[in-house]
């Protein structure tokens, strides 16, 4: 949660600057399905992700104005090392590869990038 604010804070500036003239800056958090929903064991890891998708939230209204948008989105299950010793026991064929996680969200930030510039 820190790491992810101050970098955040840091490039407000920048992000700001860039919306005045004229771009659509988005700032996008990784969120989990485990910033809503309790796993025991996994109290840390929920709670940081549920801080950093209140505060993308949080900053989405505060600076809607500015011209920025912030986005926290949730790529799913994905055939990870962190996946697989965080759920020892799952399939990795049933869960999503890495690489297409990436174009979901590339397309999402397009998406947002898009409807900005048209409205």
């Amino acid at each position: 949660m820190v790491g992810p604010f101050r970098l955040t804070k840091a490039l407000l500036g920048e992000l700001t600057a860039s919306a005045r003239e004229g771009h659509r800056p988005v700032v996008l958090n990784i969120s989990s399905d485990a910033a809503i929903n309790p796993y025991p064991g996994w109290g840390a890891y929920g709670a940081s992700k549920a801080a950093l998708h209140h505060l993308t939230r949080i900053w989405n209204e505060e600076l809607a104005a500015e011209g920025g948008r912030f986005m926290s989105l949730d790529p799913g299950d994905m055939d990870t090392p962190m996946h697989a010793v965080a759920v020892p026991d799952a399939d990795p064929t049933t869960l999503k590869r890495p690489e297409t996680a990436a174009r979901e969200l590339a397309d999402a930030v397009a998406a947002v990038v898009a409807l900005h510039a048209n409205g």
